[in-house]
């Protein structure tokens, strides 16, 4: 009789991987068992089907089930007399990947909605295809022991359902009932229970009255409002101290999404899919402005929670702001006393639950580009899910950036990012990257052989990755911002071939000349760059109070192009700046540092000139405000003079300050600029290319967020025979800045 071992690694731990093994063989009539082992699941299967079994295994894992690798090799025969789903065992060499959280599933929203099902109503029910993963685990393997649903023992039915292999709850760990599970409670102000039978339908009633409800979810609070009270949405403007930040904006089901926004195909599925992203879609003049004022596109969810769909039930209103429950530059808040120690004075009342949320994590976002998502932010849903490095090698700690914090920590191929941190210049955010660090380290049972971080010696993060060298007693390496970000690209598109352009355009990274870079041209592979070209340099006029004010890069920009004209035209297009003009002409003629050849401080410059907006209110706020103007109507483009790897703006500069003086409109130089520039982004790659023999072309950084640039450069580039790559896994702003250099890490302990 035939016997076979086989081994499944991936994300097979809490995705009803084990129940669908033993259905299958239950079916065919193989015998043997299944189990949870340290690394993921062996199966050991007896019978005469045994040489069908793994073909027809494949064809039928779970949905969210992610195999990374199956081995099968023939076995002892031991007579088993039935096949069965053992114990978990602990240990192995590497740990199982640990499952994200999932959004409710069909099977259990019907439920939720039966008045027939003992589930009714319930606001935590979930199966073995939904429900949280990362937010309740303390340790692996995935067992409800090693869950924060251990302390809620169930209930014969519940226990039942648990223990049973043909149930779609089979050791579905958080399982639970109304009888037995987790419960809301409605808290005042001042964090008292609120009386009331049904907590959820009494908020959604305050939420009807203009009220701000706090309410906690799966991996933490949201903050939320009637999107269409306007008092309400300027009394969270006010108290979360957010003038002009978008709101992202949770609607009832997808036809309310339709009918408030332009949503394609591509966009409904990645609302609907199990990740349930925030996705950034155009708005309609119908929707309130107050939402996002001066942008085209809003972010906009599904109710992805048991307890969403339950609110929307209640509510008449059919959109509401769901907004992170936190302030500013602070990590999202997941525990009952801290919110409404933190978020006291913003939140009129707190809608809390009893399940402790050990892994807390915001709200992923994304966009849809050529048919596929462009994640901005990567966290609930997709963490802490493994991408593929095209290489392995031993175990690396990349630290990432400052703005935008998130460390990424390899094992063998396989790199784990961390969810989206925040700033780490907040002591909040910089304590929630070590905490989440901690977890990693343990969950994974790695320690790292070398530590990478920024070149900028100022970030926290290289502050911490110094620190984390020292305890760990391996080296610490620094490389160039970005370098970095092309790496990222690298590190997660296969088909990208190194050598490689990179076109990397932010705000700013330190550059090994003591500039500040952010418009640049790179030639890399996986271990060293070169500067093949960037935007001309000016000085950035006040340092960092330039990314907030954009009249001050303006003036810069001005001055090197107009020379003595300068004031007099500032004086037209600017608003009044306190500021000393004899110093200023002084400093920008005799190019006085910091000196800087950033993408997204030239973009502030043209939303200053074409009156669209002078302040950065947030960040990224004036190239977002500049990219809702585009007019795919409007003809022509700026030109930009190209020389040497050059990108040089001042020519584009000439017709934008000619056409506003002339009164044309915002939309109209907007519109001119983004053509113009992505023009001649082509031109300058396309002479590096042709000297180099380079066809692929990296388009990555905080820049690149932009849909519009984004179409307008690939096309640019395709039409000049090269083949552009962008990230997908991570998000081309800071963010994504770990993923870059962990690739060079695990390629420096390699190949030296």
């Amino acid at each position: 009789m035939n016997a076979k071992t086989i081994k499944v690694r991936g994300i097979v731990q809490g995705v009803g991987f084990r129940p669908t093994v033993f259905r299958l063989a239950e079916g065919m009539g193989i015998k043997g068992f299944v189990k949870n082992d340290g690394q993921g699941v062996t199966i050991h299967i007896e019978g005469e089907a045994v040489g069908r079994f793994l073909e027809v295994l494949i064809e039928s894992l779970p949905p969210e089930a992610s195999v990374s690798s199956i081995t099968a090799e023939d076995s002892a025969f031991e007579g088993f007399a039935e096949f069965s789903i053992l114990e978990s065992e602990k240990g192995g060499l590497y740990p199982a990947p640990i499952s994200p959280d999932l959004a409710v599933c069909g099977d259990c929203l019907r439920e939720l909605c039966d008045p027939t099902d003992r589930r009714f109503e319930y606001p935590f029910i979930n199966c073995t295809n939904c429900g949280p993963r990362y937010s309740i685990i303390r340790e692996v393997p995935y067992d409800r022991v090693s869950t924060t649903m251990s302390v809620f023992p169930m209930c014969p039915d519940c226990q039942s359902e648990y223990n049973d292999p043909r149930d779609r709850r089979f050791h579905a760990q958080p399982n639970a009932c109304e009888v037995c599970g987790p419960k809301y409670t409605l808290l005042d102000s001042t964090g008292d229970p609120i009386s009331t039978d049904n907590p959820i339908l009494e908020a959604a009633r305050l939420i009807e009255r203009g009220k701000i409800v706090a309410m906690k979810g799966i991996g933490g609070f949201h903050l939320l409002a009637n999107a269409f009270d306007e008092g309400a949405v300027s009394a969270l403007r006010m108290r979360k101290s957010r003038p002009s930040k978008p709101f992202a904006i949770m609607v009832r089901d997808l036809e309310t999404a339709r009918g408030f926004f332009l949503v394609n195909d591509d966009e409904a599925r990645e609302l609907r899919s199990p990740q349930a992203p925030i996705i950034l879609v155009k708005k309609q003049t119908s929707f309130p402005e107050s939402i996002a004022p001066g942008l085209d596109r809003v972010g906009v969810f599904l109710p992805y929670a048991p307890a969403h769909h339950l609110l929307f039930k209640y509510l008449s209103v059919s959109a509401i702001i769901a907004t992170s429950g936190n302030r500013r530059d602070e990590p999202i808040v997941s525990d009952n006393d801290e919110a409404v120690r933190d978020l006291a004075g913003i939140a009129d009342c707190f809608l809390v639950h009893n399940r402790e949320i050990v892994g807390r994590c915001d709200d992923s976002v994304a966009f849809l580009f050529e048919g596929a998502k462009v994640l901005l932010r990567r966290s609930r849903g997709f963490v802490p899910r493994a991408i593929e490095l095209p290489i392995e090698g031993p175990p690396v700690l990349a630290v990432g950036a400052d703005l935008k914090g998130a460390f990424c920590v390899t094992r063998g191929n396989e790199a784990f990012l961390s969810p989206y941190l925040g700033d780490l210049r907040g002591p909040k955010s910089s304590d929630f990257f070590d905490e989440v660090l901690d977890r990693y380290l343990e969950w994974l049972d790695i320690r790292p052989r070398i530590v990478i971080a920024d070149l900028h010696p100022d970030y926290i993060s290289t502050i911490k990755g110094e620190e984390l060298a020292r305890r760990f007693g391996v080296p610490f390496l620094q490389i160039q911002h970005h370098f970095a970000h092309g790496l990222s690209v690298l590190a997660e598109q296969p088909a990208c071939a190194a050598p490689a352009l990179a076109i990397a355009l932010d705000g700013h990274g330190f550059g090994p000349d003591g500039t500040i870079w952010g418009g640049e041209f790179l030639t890399l592979n996986h271990s060293e760059f070169a500067r093949a070209g960037h935007i001309s340099t000016v000085p950035q006029l006040g340092g960092d109070l330039a990314a907030v004010d954009a009249g001050r890069m303006s003036l810069s920009w001005l001055y090197k192009t107009f020379g003595d004209s300068a004031r007099a035209i500032s004086g037209k297009l600017l608003p009044p700046m306190k500021l000393d003009m004899a110093v200023i002409e002084r400093l920008i003629a005799e190019d006085r540092p910091p000196l800087t050849s950033s993408a997204g401080r030239l973009f502030d410059t043209f939303a200053a000139i074409s009156q669209i907006c002078f302040k950065n209110s947030f960040e990224g706020e004036c190239p977002q405000r500049l990219m809702a103007e585009f007019d795919p109507s409007i003809e022509g483009g700026y030109d930009f003079a190209v020389e040497g790897g050059i990108l040089d703006p001042r020519p584009a500069i000439v017709r934008a300050v000619e056409d506003v003086l002339r009164g044309e409109s915002g939309s109209a130089v907007a519109t001119r600029f983004h053509r113009g520039f992505a023009s001649a982004l082509a031109e300058v790659a396309a002479d590096v290319c042709r000297d180099s023999g380079i066809c692929d072309v990296i388009l990555t950084g905080g820049v690149f967020q932009s849909v519009v640039l984004l179409e307008l450069t690939s096309k640019a580039l395709r039409e000049r025979g090269l083949k552009p790559f962008i990230n997908r896994a991570v998000s081309p702003g800071d963010e994504g800045i770990a993923l870059g250099q962990a690739l060079f890490g695990v390629n420096r302990l390699v190949n030296g």
